[in-house]
């Protein structure tokens, strides 16, 4: 007897723009090798192209005894031509058959961006540039130090189908718990603007929806507080859970994706980073992207984003939403590395606070199943987060919603933001006390916060870095709010911290948040570490810039003899980085031993120092001026360039 299945959306293309996405879902789950053949026999009718893929949904690259079974199977979709539906659909419902589906959805979406457009855009935008301006942005040293290492490479990241647990911000990524608040608004002043007044697409607007039927939060305000540096939603999936379902959610995250693609100009990235967010435990996922910048006003992009998520909503009921602004918070939810992480798709909670006051909405919570403790935790934590910790009334309510989210869920973020309240309560004994049973993270945050708010308690917050408080990365954070805020107290913090190579590197990246006192006070303290081997990268590179920027903040406050000091002892390292002989000659000259500074200058020409026409006018060097051997150098130098051209 014929297998019964609903098929929806399959309908021909308009357009040589055509795409799309083809959902399966299985009556029973199919094991790895069954998928495979699925797909494969989908590719040979032509609904779908497999090729080289690897997301572990059966293509030719996976191994098929490592693929999850799974009852829902997403794909690429190759919509047909007006004559070929009638052949398309008869070989779905073959196969529908010969696997067991009962259930086959196509989605498709026949415009994209113009990145033809884009690209004038972005031309147009762009200054003018001198074409002998090359070096706009060299150092100057001494007055500049050689910037900070490890910003990490732009990155666009498509997680996989079964994409793992600790998915998600990489790179600055900062990538990356590079994301709290002080990188995100820095990372904001060279991101994208929210959009341009007028959209551009190469065969009409996107499909929109402006409403959907589930709840969804932060609209319409999304529409006038719309962030193109970051953009997303969250969303938590209702309805029978089988296996497979994050597949649908990729399937969806990349269509929508690729609306912002055009094959025309690829030389043009149109965001920096995106992925999607799986948070299994509760059915949740977060898709976001960063920096998009596209021509395509908020409008066109929120209206599409609901219309995608509308038709998400007919494969896998949506039990509720909302649009978010993918800040610090957001992310360090939902990409914890230690533990699962959280997707905090509404905040129910919330409403009913607003309109019955808190008692009400703690009871309601108390009696409901829909949302777990953790989830409830976390709206808990955003309610608190309206009151402001300055305030003693409003404190005392922050208080005590972040205590009661603690009760509910000790592993959410409440203790991070208690601790603030307390220290910016002047109340450091009791953050001191409550930070010793929580984690490394809130010890550490401790510390930050009393270097910010209360300076003069930081040495008593010292006794939170304990053996549990070890990731170099973490401890130089501390260190960059200490120096920032604190700096007084600088010294006894370093004095805490272990003589282990790696913290060079990140306490190199933290002496650029400090004046300089403060920042030759930490590179000095690098000096004093472990040296990386020449082969260790970044740790290496990280210790001979912290020579050179160590030499060039000496020399700045005054202090030349101890200037002198770290241009000798950078001298092994040179030959590594020739900036330290640009340095070093400022070094010398300031005390007079000109033969010395003029054979800095000269290693400096030999070795290809890139920025060696600074040298010839730098004020710094200017008791060198006079010397006929300097102006020598410079010919000499001149002369050899125009051979090489």
């Amino acid at each position: 007897m014929a297998t019964a299945v609903e098929i929806v959306g399959l309908e021909p293309r308009r357009s040589d723009l055509a795409r799309g996405i083809v959902i399966a879902r299985a009556r029973q789950p199919l094991d790895g090798e069954t998928q495979r053949a699925f797909w494969q026999a989908m590719e040979a009718v032509g609904a779908t192209e497999i090729g080289d893929d690897d997301d572990g949904d059966g293509g030719d690259d996976d191994d098929p005894a490592e693929v999850p079974s799974r009852q829902w199977l997403a794909a690429p979709w190759l919509p047909p031509a007006p004559a070929e539906v009638d052949a398309h659909r008869a070989a779905v419902i073959e196969l529908a058959e010969r696997y067991e589906l009962d259930g086959v959805w196509f989605v498709k979406i026949e415009t994209g961006i113009d990145g033809v457009a884009w690209r004038e855009i972005v031309a147009a935008s762009q200054p003018s540039v001198d074409d002998d301006d090359d070096e706009s942005h060299a150092i100057d040293p001494p007055g500049d130090v050689v910037d900070a290492i490890f910003d990490e490479q732009a990155e666009v990241l498509y997680a996989a189908p079964d994409a793992p647990l600790e998915s998600g911000v990489t790179g600055d990524d900062d990538d990356d718990e590079d994301d709290d608040d002080d990188e995100d608004d820095e990372d904001d002043e060279d991101a994208p603007d929210s959009g341009p007044t007028e959209s551009h697409w190469r065969n009409g607007p996107p499909p929109v929806e402006t409403s959907v039927p589930f709840p969804l939060e932060h609209y319409p305000e999304i529409l006038t507080d719309y962030d193109a540096n970051r953009f997303g939603v969250a969303l938590k999936l209702a309805g029978d859970q089988l296996a497979g379902e994050e597949s649908i959610v990729n399937a969806f995250f990349a269509l929508w994706l690729s609306v912002y693609q055009d094959e025309r100009a690829e030389e043009l990235e149109p965001f920096e980073r995106a992925d999607v967010v799986h948070d299994r435990a509760h059915r949740s996922a977060l898709m976001w992207v960063e920096k998009l910048g596209v021509p395509a006003t908020a409008s066109d992009q929120v209206h599409f984003l609901m219309w995608l998520i509308a038709r998400l909503h007919e494969v896998v009921p949506i039990a509720w939403a909302r649009f978010e602004d993918i800040d610090a918070a957001v992310k360090r939810r939902a990409t914890a590395d230690d533990e699962q992480p959280l997707v905090l798709a509404g905040n129910p909670l919330a409403d009913r606070y607003d309109r019955h006051g808190e008692e009400a909405a703690l009871q309601w919570a108390a009696n409901q199943s829909a949302w777990s403790k953790r989830e409830l935790a976390g709206m808990l934590v955003e309610l608190a987060m309206r009151y402001d910790p300055d305030d003693p009334p409003a404190a005392a309510i922050g208080e005590r919603l972040l205590r009661r989210a603690i009760q509910l869920s000790p592993n959410c973020d409440a203790p991070v933001f208690l601790t603030m309240v307390l220290v910016k309560q002047m109340r450091v004994e009791e953050a001191i006390a409550f930070a010793k049973t929580a984690g490394p993270d809130v010890k550490a945050l401790t510390v930050e916060d009393a270097a910010e708010y209360a300076p003069g308690d930081v040495p008593a917050t010292l006794v939170l870095l304990d053996d549990t408080v070890d990731d170099p990365e973490v401890l130089s954070m501390v260190v960059s709010a200490v120096a920032k805020h604190a700096p007084q107290h600088l010294a006894l913090l370093l004095a805490r911290l272990p003589s282990d190579a790696a913290f060079v590197p990140h306490l190199y990246n933290a002496s650029f948040a400090a004046e300089r006192p403060a920042a030759l006070q930490i590179l000095r303290h690098v000096l004093t570490l472990p040296e990386p081997p020449a082969e260790a990268g970044e740790p290496r590179t990280a210790l001979v810039m912290a020579w050179n920027n160590a030499c060039i903040h000496a020399h700045a406050l005054g202090d030349y003899p101890l200037a002198v000091t770290l241009a000798d002892g950078a001298q092994r390292f040179a030959a590594e980085n020739p900036y330290i002989h640009h340095s070093a000659a400022c070094a010398y000259a300031a005390v007079g031993q000109i033969d010395r500074a003029l054979a800095q200058v000269q290693l400096a020409i030999d070795r290809g120092y890139e920025h060696a026409e600074k040298m010839e006018t730098d004020t710094d060097l200017a008791p060198l001026h006079a010397d006929p051997r300097f102006s020598a150098l410079f010919r000499d130098w001149r002369t050899k360039r125009a051979d090489l051209n």
